[in-house]
């Protein structure tokens, strides 16, 4: 009797471990995370040739579409580099240069049509003038077709833009700035700061600067104004676009004119104050300044040479000065702004004996420090 109840017990808790076991099975499948031996293999596709067919990725599935503006993105900076590379890495020094700064400053309202700004950053340690200018954009089906300032297909391309994109004025100057291939000799510039004060005159990599004074910078020519580099209207690289084609340029701005984009200025209007915001790049922004030049479509025109508001400018390398009337100003010392030259003779005209005494009515518009 005795066995058979010691029996039974072995039974019953046999019974029990067995019951035990499969309810921590159980726990485990359900409440555990599976590892890998527990993963369930694929059933390999179907085969051809002998290899085995591999399904696409997710990722490669989920891949988002790229939007149109990207796409401008890349077309616009491959083509500047392909067009303006080798003048900017001229002009840096450099072997290889950095990848453009591209803005899309105006569509129309289909979005069809695209104004915007290119420029290829100087090195951190250059005070060379930044490589920039403006390109037009015209999307046909899928795709872009580009045109940068300076090329034949501007051109075209600026004869057909709606008015959304450009006004009839706007459209006449950026037809000429874009064949525009060298600066008239005789334009009539002004030292871009006001009548009766001196500032400063500083070299650059390729180019000049000018400081001190109240820090106003003024226009040295009239023309219609431009901001590359930044979507912020205070701040950017300013181009002055003439109605000649000619343009001036200035960098090192802050608090930038009210005036928008594509609007005329007149020469003598603000523009903004010397200082060291560089929002295309480049180095030598320890002090404020303004970074002047001139250029056209082809690229930068030297200042060699260049006579602005009666002064010669000498920008050779190693040595920067100007001269007039036989008076010379080297580098670092102070250059008094006597006005606009309106002497039609390229003889430098006599400056004035009285730097404070009003500018002549028969300058013209520049001879007044106008305040925005």
């Amino acid at each position: 009797m005795l066995s058979l109840v010691n029996r039974a017990g072995a039974v019953s808790t046999a019974l029990v471990v067995a019951v035990g076991l499969v309810l921590a099975a159980i726990v485990e499948e359900k409440v555990l995370p599976v590892g890998p031996r527990h993963r369930p293999v694929a059933a390999p596709g179907p085969t051809r040739g002998g290899a085995r067919h591999t399904p696409p990725s997710r990722s490669k599935q989920r891949r988002k579409p790229v939007s149109p503006a990207t796409l401008l993105d890349r077309q616009v900076k491959k083509l500047v580099l392909d067009r303006r590379g080798a003048a900017a890495r001229s002009a840096y020094g450099v072997r290889t240069v950095a990848s453009p700064v591209v803005h899309q400053s105006r569509f129309d309202k289909k979005r069809m049509w695209v104004l915007g700004t290119e420029a290829i950053p100087p090195p951190d340690d250059s005070t060379a003038m930044p490589e920039a200018s403006l390109f037009l954009a015209h999307a046909t089906g899928t795709t872009w077709q580009a045109a940068l300032a300076g090329t034949p297909d501007f051109a075209a391309m600026a004869a057909k833009a709606p008015t959304s994109i450009l006004s009839a004025g706007e459209r006449t100057t950026l037809q000429k700035f874009g064949k525009a291939r060298s600066a008239p000799a005789g334009t009539r510039l002004m030292l871009p700061w006001t009548i009766g004060q001196s500032w400063a005159l500083v070299p650059t990599d390729h180019g000049l600067s000018f400081g001190g004074g109240d820090g106003r910078v003024l226009a040295a020519s009239s023309g219609r104004i431009y901001r590359l580099c930044s979507s912020s209207p205070d701040r950017g690289l300013v181009l002055v676009i003439g109605d000649d084609g000619t343009t001036t340029e200035y960098y090192q701005l802050d608090r930038l004119t009210e005036v928008p984009d594509g609007e005329p200025v007149r020469q003598g209007d603000y523009l903004g104050h010397t200082g060291t915001d560089q929002p295309c790049g480049g180095g030598g922004a320890s002090r404020p300044l303004v970074r002047f030049g001139l250029r056209d479509a082809g690229g930068p025109v030297s200042l060699d040479g260049r006579r602005i508001g009666g002064w010669t400018m000498h920008d050779a390398p190693g040595e920067a000065f100007a001269e007039r009337d036989g008076v010379r100003v080297d580098a670092g010392n102070p250059l008094l702004n006597f006005g606009i030259d309106v002497s039609p003779s390229p003889t430098p005209a006599k400056p004035k004996t009285d730097p404070d005494r009003s500018p002549d009515p028969a300058a013209g518009p520049g001879g007044v420090d106008a305040q925005t």
